[in-house]
């Protein structure tokens, strides 16, 4: 059964503005639309936030919270095509489109980590940035409504840690710019991810965290995650720490209009939730990843300013060790 914890643990930073990094998408001449639901095989209870996937076509969607999904299906999709259904907790299943209306999931076995008990403790070690981070850029999720979800996901690589316990995480969370509602999105719920650097091309991998955390903002600044709980130790290889996009409630969702000044063409643009903060780095640090449904994991690539050198964006995440 997955467990659900809150945490409102902010600091207040001031805030300039950022970048927001849309999920890809990709547009397909569509003939049907396959709806479906994902659930646990033995309880029958729903998986909520299950990905379903079909990669070839770099299509997919996240499912509610009920487990509920809808997904477009392109014209030239071929008979031998499937579906590919993850979640957290869950072992990972591809499923024939006409078996997709009742998807069960099996749960992964719970391994049992070995709990170390120090005598003293060390100072715990905080890693990621340690300046004042996060008011130069950010990232954030512009087009995710109820009925396109996803399942976008913004990871940092912690390289060489310490030995020892991942105690917490933290998320500098920022308000967006728009200006009517930027607070309410603030306070979006997002679900916190840790993985092993064990995916292709050192990508994130299996997750460490086998559990659903959601957290929240209840105003901007530093937000810290305790993850006492779970044990997870720390390994040699690295490990990372994701920020997870959910759709949650309509009340996260706000409507703007950007026009551009050469055309003067106005255009709706639809926002959902908070924006984790970020900052410029010049030398690609090769930490930052991102995750969209459809799609295998990615880092972030640079972006050059008229007349300047290029810059990588670094997430601003923080992941507190006790030695």
């Amino acid at each position: 059964m997955l467990r659900y914890k809150y945490r409102y643990i902010s600091k207040i930073y001031s805030l300039l503005p950022f970048i927001s990094l849309l999920a890809p998408c990709a547009g397909y001449a569509q003939a049907s639309v396959v709806v479906g639901t994902v659930q646990d095989v033995g309880t029958k209870a729903a998986v909520p936030f299950a990905v379903v996937e079909i990669p070839t076509y770099h299509l997919g969607v996240q499912a509610d919270q009920q487990g509920h999904f809808s997904l477009s299906l392109p014209s030239n999709l071929a008979p031998t095509d499937s579906l590919t259904v993850s979640a957290l907790g869950y072992q990972r299943r591809r499923v024939a489109l006409a078996a997709a209306s009742h998807i069960t999931l099996q749960p992964l076995p719970i391994a049992l980590r070995e709990v170390v008990v120090h005598g003293t403790k060390s100072a715990p070690v905080v890693l990621g940035p340690q300046k004042k981070a996060g008011w130069s850029s950010g990232f954030g999720e512009s087009g995710l409504t109820a009925d396109k979800r996803a399942g976008w996901q913004v990871a940092y690589f912690f390289a060489q840690p310490p030995t020892g316990q991942l105690t917490a995480v933290r998320f500098y969370v920022k308000r967006g710019n728009q200006r009517r509602c930027a607070a309410q999105l603030l306070q979006a719920p997002f679900r916190v991810r840790v993985y092993a650097a064990d995916g292709p091309s050192g990508a994130p991998g299996t997750d460490l965290l086998t559990e659903t955390v959601l957290a929240a903002a209840s105003k901007p600044g530093w937000l810290t995650v305790s993850l006492t709980s779970f044990n997870l130790p720390t390994s040699a290889a690295g490990f990372f720490v994701a920020m997870e996009w959910l759709y949650t409630d309509a009340r996260y969702l706000c409507q703007t209009t950007s026009v551009n000044h050469t055309t003067k063409e106005r255009k709706a643009i639809t926002h959902y939730g908070q924006q984790l903060g970020g900052y410029h780095q010049e030398q690609d640090q090769k930490a930052a990843w991102y995750l969209s449904a459809g799609y295998p994991w990615q880092q972030m690539p640079s972006f050059t300013a008229a007349g300047k050198l290029p810059l990588f964006s670094e997430p601003a995440i923080q992941a507190i060790i006790q030695p």
